[in-house]
């Protein structure tokens, strides 16, 4: 026991070094962006097959993709098991020091209107109605330091009045961008508090905060250039947080907020609307309207006329409306086509994703946000890179890989920065949009063909109560016990079953001795033998709500089966998911193992047996769903499972055995790779002879 422990603190200290070896590279990257300069300033040279190419802003490209890459590293490396109070405190800390670590970043070109406007609210002029290039403005635009740097100054004010009157409030305080951006800061990191508190609402572990906190995408579009999409976030995510505590109130305030800045908001509004909240929906149209009055006039229609003019005129980036535009040859009939299948798309969001529609999403509105913003920025015309951050909250809280993935691609599109840098045109080559969209398209579809197919299953119970645990054994005499105890300290866990297959040691003797049932199982793996063949003799034996499937060789610490009852009657579309290991052992080998296996999970979602596998069972019976196979039966499952319903992964402390990767070393882990791999490749074509990888890989046969 004392080894272990020892051997645990080791690996606490292993785990420290990497951590804070990559929150000071994060830190360097960000104040090597803060102090970068122009971002479309210097190209990146590449030369393949004897062709030079330069990649204009390539080097800040280069800059923002390491920056996403080493924010997913502390991601894998986050500290695990830390107290909620840690956890707040760690995270807002690495937050707040990134953003300002960016704050010397070049802001936005759009900042210079926000200050413009702000600055005729206070004059007393009404900027709906007066462009920044409008004469009867010349007197003022004559002294103003950003006037001249406005884009579009042909265009009146789009945003909504309630904008326009918090940057008046803001320049009476500093006339610079400095203000603009500081405060956008401070409505991040309030974001990021939200995120926290919804994700422990449900039950997550909130190192999924930190892709949403450390997310270049977000670093760069807020501390960085400044633009006021944190606000729209910052109030959407509060009027979430005050839904799931029912204060109506509240919600509906930060609701109608949220609209007040970012008019796409109100896409998502209708997902917060239900019966029990219905008698305060006055407060809505009350907060929208209210910013509107001290500037109405007889040309009330200016408010919308610049943001219509938006919509309609401009394109650039659109995902679908690209395609639509080079098939139809130009914005308009695209615009029109993108119009319809939105409105028809929202209509269908409603039916599918609404609370009070599917109870099977838990009646928990984050879905429908989830859908709401994937439809706006599908079929937008215009997509900058900033407009992703909308969706990179309820991306964080409901694990959408595909929006991940899309924050690290949007880099392509700062090649259109060094464009307009180097030659005064603003321009996104088609190759950039293709290889920007394209990664983000593929997982996409994936994700939208399993939400259709896992319509067609139904989970029983949504309140699960019990937990019965398999425990496949062969020859495990000196392990058993202790994984059986371990277990049976959770007060969820209903039953233990071990199943044998066959073992010539005391391993049969001294689980029955530990009072819990023993199966006998000893077929040949061609006949249901294996592994595989046993977890399934024993999921058939059980009668708990949800099974856990528990390698012998495993030290379950804490109430961990209490944990995944919790997070199941929190979450009724989830079907089960892995809980998380950790190798007795120490070395920086076996870590990078760990990370491995993490990463396996969470962006693939295919775990192995020794991170604890667990499901509801009575779908799985239902279905024949385990597959009795020898060997890859943890890697079949996942997929199964995958394709049932929505799979989470704890981030849990399981202690398992590093036996074999004691023994065999790196040659073990290339091994499993490459039948991983294998197996993978043969079931797309066929069912993979399972029998005789499980005889290669144990040298048997």
């Amino acid at each position: 026991m004392d080894k272990i422990r020892d051997n645990l603190t080791t690996h606490r200290r292993l785990s420290v070094i990497l951590f804070s070896g990559n929150i000071l590279l994060m830190f360097f990257l960000c104040l090597k962006g803060g102090f970068f300069g122009f971002i479309g300033k210097y190209f990146l040279d590449i030369g393949f097959l004897g062709i030079d190419y330069k990649i204009p802003a390539g080097q800040f490209i280069l800059l923002y993709n390491a920056t996403w890459l080493i924010s997913v590293a502390i991601f894998f490396l986050y500290p695990k098991n830390l107290s909620f109070k840690k956890n707040i405190l760690l995270i807002l800390i690495l937050s707040l020091v990134c953003r300002l670590a960016l704050i010397p970043h070049e802001p936005s070109d759009d900042i210079n209107r926000y200050l413009w406007e702000a600055r005729l609210i206070n004059e007393g002029i009404n900027p709906y109605h007066h462009a920044p290039d409008d004469p009867a403005l010349e007197a003022i635009a004559r002294t103003d330091p950003y006037h001249t740097k406005i884009n579009h100054p042909y265009n009146p004010a789009a945003y909504p009045p309630f904008v326009l009157y918090f940057f008046s409030f803001l320049i009476r305080i500093s006339y610079t961008p400095l203000i603009i951006k500081f405060f956008m800061i401070l409505f991040d990191m309030a974001a990021v508090w939200f995120i926290m508190l919804l994700l422990e609402q449900r039950q997550i572990d909130l190192r999924w905060t930190l892709l949403y906190a450390l997310n270049p995408l977000i670093l760069y579009s807020f501390a960085g250039q400044g633009h006021f999409d944190a606000m729209q976030s910052f109030f959407l995510l509060g009027a979430i947080f005050f839904y799931d505590r029912k204060k109506w109130f509240l919600m509906f305030v930060f609701a109608g907020l949220a609209i007040q800045t970012k008019y796409v908001a109100a896409a998502a509004i209708p997902f917060l609307i239900r019966r029990d909240n219905i008698k305060n929906i006055w407060i809505l149209p009350v907060i929208v309207a209210a910013p509107y009055i001290p500037l109405i006039d007889s040309q009330w229609k200016q408010f919308f006329y610049c943001i219509i003019k938006f919509g309609d005129e401009y394109a650039f980036n659109g995902s679908i409306h690209g395609l639509l535009r080079a098939a139809t040859g130009g914005i308009t009939p695209a615009t029109d086509i993108c119009k319809i299948m939105l409105v028809v798309s929202l209509a269908l969001g409603l039916f599918f994703f609404h609370p009070e529609r599917r109870s099977r999403f838990g009646y928990d509105p984050i879905q429908g946000c989830l859908f709401a913003f994937s439809a706006l920025l599908i079929f937008a015309p215009t997509v900058h890179f900033w407009y992703i951050a909308w969706i990179i909250p309820f991306a964080v809280i409901n694990q959408r890989m595909s929006w991940i993935v899309l924050s690290l691609s949007i880099s392509l599109y700062f090649v259109a920065n060094g464009i307009l840098h180097h030659t005064g045109q603003w321009d996104l080559p088609v190759w950039a949009q293709v290889a920007e969209w394209i990664p983000f398209a593929i997982i996409f579809f994936l994700e939208v063909s399993c939400f259709f197919k896992r319509l067609k299953y139904s989970f029983g119970s949504k309140f699960p109560e019990t937990v019965s645990v398999v425990i496949p054994v062969k020859n495990e005499e000196t392990r058993v016990e202790k994984c059986i105890k371990s277990v049976l300290t959770d007060k969820a866990v209903c039953e233990v079953v071990v199943v044998d297959a066959g073992s010539s040691d005391n391993t049969v003797e001294i689980a029955r001795h530990s009072g819990v049932k023993v199966i006998n199982h000893s077929a040949p793996p061609e006949k249901g033998g294996g592994r595989g063949g046993q977890i399934c003799r024993g999921i058939k034996s059980v009668s708990g709500d949800v099974v856990a499937v528990v390698h012998a060789d495993t030290d379950v610490e804490g109430p961990i089966f209490t944990k995944i009852i919790n997070f199941l009657k929190k979450h009724p579309d989830v079907i089960g998911g892995a809980v998380g290991s950790m190798f007795d052992q120490t070395s920086i080998r076996l870590r990078l193992v760990e990370i491995a296996n993490d990463f396996r999970m969470v962006f693939l979602g295919i775990s192995f047996g020794d991170q604890v596998q667990f499901f509801r069972r009575k779908p799985i019976i239902e279905n024949d769903f385990f597959p009795d196979i020898p060997l890859m039966e943890d890697v079949e499952f996942s997929i199964r499972l995958h394709g049932m319903g929505r799979q989470i992964y704890l981030f849990e402390k399981i202690v398992v055995s590093s036996r074999r990767w004691q023994v065999v070393g790196y040659k073990n882990f290339f091994s499993v790779i490459w039948r991983v791999a294998l197996y993978l490749i043969l079931r797309i074509r066929k069912e993979p002879d399972t029998a005789s990888l499980y005889r290669s890989y144990y040298g048997k046969g």
